[in-house]
C-alpha cells in the first residue's frame, strides 16, 4: 500500500507562519500591539528557503479519495557531496483516512533543492544509478529501544541496528557473525534487532517473525541467533506448516494463537513502521552510531577483528 501511495504523492512539509506579540507599557497607559512578523521574522537563509520550498511543494501534492493530508514536515536535511550547492531534505507526511476516523499513517521521502530548484532524483548517466536511492536519513536516539537490545548495554560505546529478515539468504549468512560479535563484545557493543519482513519475497517471513516475538516475549534467550542457526524456507503461506517446522527445530511450542496475540502483532507492526521510517528496502541493514552502514563490516573494526 505505502509504494502505491507514494507513487500519487508529490512531497513536500509546511512551516506555520507565527506572530509576535509585542506588549508596550508607559507610566498611564498599557497599549499593546501585534505585530506579524513573516518576513521580518529573522530567519536564516536556509530558513527562509525551506519555507518557500514547502509553500512551493505543497500546492503540488496529490492524494486520492481514500486520504487527506493532515500535516507534512522536513524531519532531516543533509548537503549532498556529489552536488555543491543542492541539498536532499527527508520529508514526513502524514495522511488521514477518510473512511477510518482518527486513523492516521506517516509516509517518507526525498526531494532535492539548491535554492531556487526542486527536482525529484539525479541519474547518472554513465552506470545509471539514482542518487536518491543513496542517500538516507542518519538515525535517532528514538531507535535505541530497550526492548529491542538483545546484546550488550545502552552504556555500550557503539550503538549498532540492524534490520533484518530470517528468511533472507543475506540475513542468513551475515547476521549469525554480527550476533556472534556483539554477544562476545558486550563491552563494545550494543545491537538493537529490528524485524523486516521482505514479503514479497520471503511468504513464510512474517510467521516465523510472529514466533520469534513470542519467543522474546516469553524471555527466551538469544531467539535471534538459535533461529539463525535454522532454516525456516518452506516457500508458503500456510502458518499451521511454518509453525509445525518452527517449533520442530527450535524445540517450542508456538501457537497460532500466539502469533495472532494482539500485543505481538503490534511488535510487528511497529517493526516494519520504524523500518518505513528509515525507508528501508532491503535486508540486511545496519547503521552504525546513527550512520549507515553500507559495508556491513565496521562492527569489525570496533572489535579489532581483521
Amino acid at each position: 500500500m505505502m509504494t502505491q501511495l507514494m507513487s500519487k504523492l508529490l512531497i513536500t512539509t509546511a512551516l506555520l507562519s507565527s506572530t509576535t506579540a509585542l506588549i508596550a507599557k508607559d507610566n498611564n497607559t498599557t497599549k499593546t500591539q501585534t505585530k506579524t512578523v513573516h518576513d521580518s521574522l529573522k530567519l536564516t537563509k536556509e530558513q527562509k528557503h525551506q519555507k518557500r520550498l514547502l509553500e512551493y511543494v505543497k500546492k503540488a501534492i496529490s492524494v486520492n479519495k481514500n486520504y487527506h493530508l493532515k500535516g507534512i514536515r522536513i524531519r532531516q536535511s543533509k548537503d549532498v557531496a556529489q552536488l555543491p550547492n543542492w541539498k536532499v531534505y527527508f520529508l514526513d507526511i502524514d495522511l488521514a483516512l477518510v473512511k477510518q476516523k482518527g486513523k492516521v499513517i506517516t509516509v517518507h521521502d526525498k526531494i532535492f533543492s539548491n535554492g531556487k530548484f526542486i527536482v525529484r532524483d539525479f541519474i547518472n548517466i554513465i552506470n545509471r544509478s539514482s542518487l536518491k536511492d543513496k542517500l538516507v536519513p542518519d538515525m535517532d536516539d528514538s531507535f535505541y529501544r530497550k526492548d529491542h537490545l538483545i546484546y550488550g548495554s545502552s552504556k555500550s560505546p557503539n550503538k549498532i541496528v540492524v534490520f533484518s529478515d530470517p528468511i533472507c539468504p543475506f540475513c542468513q549468512g551475515y547476521l549469525p557473525k554480527l550476533l556472534k560479535a556483539a554477544k562476545e563484545n558486550p563491552d563494545k557493543i550494543a545491537l538493537y534487532y529490528y524485524h523486516f519482513p521482505l514479503i514479497m519475497l520471503h511468504k513464510e517471513a512474517p510467521t516465523v517473525i510472529k514466533a520469534a516475538i513470542v519467543l522474546e516475549d516469553r524471555g527466551v534467550k538469544d531467539v535471534m541467533q538459535k533461529i539463525y542457526s535454522h532454516k525456516f524456507n518452506i516457500d508458503t503461506t500456510d502458518e499451521k506448516k511454518i509453525l509445525a517446522e518452527f517449533n520442530k527445530k527450535m524445540k517450542t511450542n508456538v501457537t497460532l494463537k500466539d502469533i495472532h496475540d494482539k500485543k505481538v502483532t503490534d511488535k510487528y507492526d511497529e517493526d516494519i513502521k520504524m523500518a518505513d521510517k528509515m525507508m528501508i528496502s532491503g535486508t540486511p541493514t545496519v547503521y552504525v552510531n546513527g550512520k549507515k552502514d553500507f559495508s556491513r563490516a565496521k562492527y569489525k573494526e570496533i572489535i579489532g577483528e581483521k
